[in-house]
Parts: C-alpha cells; structure tokens; sequence
C-alpha cells in the first residue's frame, strides 16, 4: 500500500507505505521525508511506515507567519498521531525530528499511556548546550542574508557535506531534493524554524528524559559534526531503558549514509530482521 495524503488536523503532507504496526518517521532541520527513502522498503515488508514533511517542510504548506516552533511542531504531528489512531506506534527521530520525538514520547506516555511502543532517535537533538555552529548563525542577525542570498542548491550542497563524513555518497539527485523546498518558499519557513527550535523551558524538558520508559534505540554516526557523541551518551544516561549504537565512518543522517547498518539496527530492534 502507498498512500500519500494530507492530513485534515494539521495540514501536513504524509506518505504511508505496508501494512502492520506504524513506525513514524520524523525528519531534521532543511530536510524533508526525502531522508527516509532507504528505509520504506525494508520496513514496509513488516510494518505501516508513515513518512511526514514538517510544516515548511518538503510538500507541506509554508505560509509567512511565525508558527514554526518546536512546540507546535510537536502539536502538529500529536495531532496527526490522534487523526490517524496509530497505536502500539514506533516513533523514530533524525535531528530535530529526534528533539520532537522526545517531547512527543514524554506527552504520549502520560496522556494516552500504552500508545506508544518504541522510540528511536537517529543523531537526536537533545540538550541546548549543544546547539550546532551553522544553528546559531542562523539564529542571528547573520540569518536573514544567509537565508535569503545563498543559491539553493549550494546551500543544499554545503548542508549535505557538513552532515557526511563521507562525501563521496552525496549523490545529485539527493542535492536537488534538498534545494526543491528552498525554491517552493521554504526559505521563510527554515529562517522561523531555526529561530525557534529550542523551547523556552527546555531544561525543564531535558529532566523529563527519564519519563521515557519504553524501550528506546539510540544510533549515533561516531563522526557526526553537528550533535557529537556526547550528546547520544547523555540520552543514554537519561533514558531508562535504552540502548546506544555507534557507526564509525559516519555522520549526522546514518540513514541516508550508512543506511544498510541504520535498518539493521532498527529490523533487530523491532525483531524483524532477517
């Protein structure tokens, strides 16, 4: 089954591949449901996998206002969770869509316990003290011109390149989907995104960690230049049950650079691999 529709509680756009229990994929920052192409098919032979553009993200609506924060964000998609009644649901997070992922597991166990099942975060977002280089130059006055001046594609190209360790895997067709947004309004929409994607009470968030009691996954790329290993050893601290994979020779989006390890870890992990 290939289903691609837009939801009627937040607007999102959302591609649904197989059958079975849902896995929930969330992309990061200036990516889209693009960054999961590797991951339909072997999943999809055993669950319901549900890929989301975030809104001004990818195929999603990218109007000019302000409504781009983590927290509506994470809104957004517990809204699409609820519309679609996904239950005994895998929430798996690359990035910001890992920071999401957390706040959406902390609210999903206390207000529908039992809905959620597993988690897996990919390089999350975590901790505020770790805010990436490129992030905070965005973040300043230096954003707008960043934003608005640089080329789509050399912007897409550089974004890829800081993400890889190894950059001979970036293919073109991989540039051009990341620079399609940058040309359909989504530079707007990356500017307020970036400004916001730290909550306000994000240390309280942060001790909310050990809330997480379902079974948790977490992969790391052991080169990852945008959140360090480090921030992966703190999320393992903090989650009860959870378990910590490194990839060496890999960066920031295991799943589009060594995706053959990343499915492996997530098939064993969710007791379907071969």
């Amino acid at each position: 089954m290939n289903v691609n529709q837009v939801s009627n509680s937040a607007g999102l756009y959302y591609e649904v591949y197989g059958q079975g229990d849902p896995i929930l994929c969330l992309h990061g920052l200036g990516a889209s449901l693009f960054s999961w192409r590797h991951v339909i098919s072997p999943l999809a032979k055993n669950h319901k996998v549900i890929l989301v553009d975030f809104k001004g993200s990818g195929k999603s609506p990218k109007p000019r206002d302000s409504t781009y924060s983590i927290m509506e964000k994470v809104e957004d998609i517990y809204r699409l969770i609820l519309e679609l009644d996904l239950s005994n649901l895998t929430l798996v997070g690359n990035s910001l869509g890992g920071g999401i992922a957390l706040l959406l597991a902390v609210r999903l166990i206390e207000e529908h316990p039992g809905r959620l099942s597993k988690l897996v975060l990919i390089d999350s977002a975590a901790d505020k003290r770790f805010i990436p280089w490129h992030l905070k130059l965005l973040r300043s006055f230096l954003g707008p011109p960043m934003i608005y001046l640089a080329p789509s594609g050399l912007a897409a190209r550089l974004t890829l390149r800081y993400c890889y360790y190894d950059r001979s895997k970036i293919e073109k067709d991989q540039v051009k989907a990341y620079a399609g947004p940058m040309k359909r309004g989504g530079r707007h929409a990356l500017l307020q995104t970036a400004r916001r994607c730290v909550p306000e009470n994000a240390d309280e968030l942060l001790g909310r960690l050990r809330e997480i009691t379902v079974p948790t996954l977490i992969i790391w790329g052991r080169q990852d230049k945008v959140f360090p290993l480090e921030v992966g050893e703190l999320l393992k601290r903090a989650i009860p049950n959870s378990t910590l994979e490194v990839l060496d020779d890999c960066g920031h989006v295991p799943q589009e650079e060594r995706p053959e390890e990343t499915i492996e870890l997530i098939s064993r992990f969710l007791g379907t691999a071969s």
